[in-house]
């Protein structure tokens, strides 16, 4: 999304450790980020200590949008690699936004976008079984072939984000290779054969 009435050059720029925090849970909104370069994991910690990974944001798309209309930050941001980000300060953005029509469209394709992936998200968590729930993550996450699958985010984040374990997701995985129905190598899964095949 392209915020034409912003001069992005002279917007300031983050940059960030690995396992940097951006910002905490309860810290007042002032901005909203682009990813540049690195990772980005939103995390909150539940009421008996587990860490809960809401997601993952890769390089080159916006972070934490929603928070542009909320006065504080919900979660905790922490960088999974050395990143940077851009920010776009929240009050300069609304001013944008309403006088931009065509940056407001492009901003709400944007948050359309994200209730799609928040769907698909809630539908893997409804599947009690690990194998399935992962089958399900593999086949949404496929690309237009229908059977590569490019894992753009570390292992644990996304055993987080299926609400499993690490071991229980690195032994599914492994279960899912020996059984011949998919092939892993290096940050791709390739889908072997269909779950009735």
């Amino acid at each position: 999304m392209a915020m034409p009435t912003l001069d992005e050059a002279a917007l300031e720029r983050r940059s960030l450790a690995r396992n940097e925090v951006l910002f905490r849970q309860g810290d007042k909104v002032g901005a909203i980020y682009f990813v540049e370069a690195g990772r980005l994991r939103l995390e909150r910690r539940t009421f008996d200590g587990r860490l809960l990974v809401l997601g993952t944001t890769p390089a080159d798309q916006f972070f934490v949008e929603a928070a542009l209309f909320s006065d504080i930050f919900h979660c905790d941001a922490v960088a999974t690699e050395p990143s940077r980000v851009r920010i776009y300060p929240k009050t300069a953005l609304l001013g944008a936004l309403n006088a931009d029509p065509t940056s407001a469209l492009s901003f709400l394709k944007l948050m359309a976008h994200q209730i799609i992936d928040l769907r698909q998200r809630l539908e893997v968590m409804k599947v009690r079984s690990a194998e399935e729930r992962v089958r399900l993550y593999l086949d949404l996450h496929a690309g237009p072939d229908g059977r590569t699958v490019t894992l753009c985010s570390q292992l644990q984040d996304i055993a987080s984000e299926l609400g499993l374990t690490r071991e229980a997701f690195y032994r599914t995985l492994a279960s899912l290779e020996r059984a011949g129905a998919i092939e892993r190598g290096g940050s791709r899964i390739l889908l072997r054969k269909s779950r009735d095949a």
